[in-house]
């Protein structure tokens, strides 16, 4: 399988581990259903997770089989890729697809000779990349800079979710992207930590980054021309390269 195929699983699946099937036709929920491509697998270990999976290791959970594969004997190991379904008294996840064993160590010895990574790591590295390229062309600009200034831009409304509007100003640097002149600019951003703001950026007094700015529409125009609500409009500096292809 070439890394291209690789990382076309990767982008699919959120998670991935080698696994053995321990039963087959069978479940570690009550509350899935069950057929002949449902098996119960043990996971030997983690490629790549969510933080949520990632101590997933020695763990028992419900497999649902790819249509476009066969169904595995008991004893069978490989690297699953999954996507996530019921969770409960244990999981329940999908494949989506399968690397043998043997094709998995090429991988394995390529992230050991450059300091014991992750198997996947550098082509995880790659996907975080084409995403942060993509998102940084629909930003209207993208600069390197410092927060100068932290201040409350609206009252705290009541309603629940509520974004709690802060305005960073920024001294801008550079613009690599955008028409931006050095100086300072002000940059509206959601302090909420509620569920629907809570991985939105949170700038921090001092803080230098790479920026990536996204107009500001309506009456937010007011309070500061740009925003930032999405997880990857703060960049660490050493993103330049990688927006740049070089990384």
């Amino acid at each position: 399988m070439s890394d291209e195929e690789v990382l076309s699983l990767l982008r699919q699946a959120p998670f991935s581990f080698v696994g053995t099937i321990e039963n087959v036709y069978a479940a570690t929920m009550s509350d899935v259903t069950i057929d002949d491509r449902t098996v119960v697998v043990l996971i030997d270990q983690v490629l790549h997770a969510p933080p949520v999976f990632a101590r997933f290791g020695g763990q028992r959970v419900t497999l649902q089989l790819a249509p476009g594969y066969d169904t595995p004997a008991v004893g069978y190991s490989a690297a699953f890729f999954v996507q996530v379904g019921a969770v409960g008294e244990s999981v329940e996840v999908t494949e989506v697809g399968r690397l043998p064993l043997e094709e998995l160590q090429r991988h394995t010895a390529l992230a050991a000779k450059v300091g014991g990574l992750a198997p996947f790591a550098a082509l995880e590295e790659r996907i975080q990349a084409d995403s942060l390229r993509e998102h940084s062309s629909g930003a209207q600009a993208v600069v390197l800079g410092r927060v100068v200034k932290l201040e409350q831009a609206v009252p705290m409304g009541f309603s629940e979710h509520d974004p709690g509007w802060w305005r960073a100003t920024l001294d801008v640097r550079y613009a690599e992207q955008g028409e931006l002149e050095p100086g300072e600019i002000g940059v509206l951003y959601a302090s909420s930590g509620d569920v629907a703001w809570w991985d939105a950026p949170k700038p921090q007094a001092g803080q230098d980054g790479v920026w990536l700015l996204h107009a500001t529409d309506g009456e937010l125009a007011e309070l500061a021309p740009f925003q930032i609500l999405h997880p990857e409009d703060v960049q660490p500096v050493q993103s330049l390269d990688v927006l740049r292809g070089e990384g």
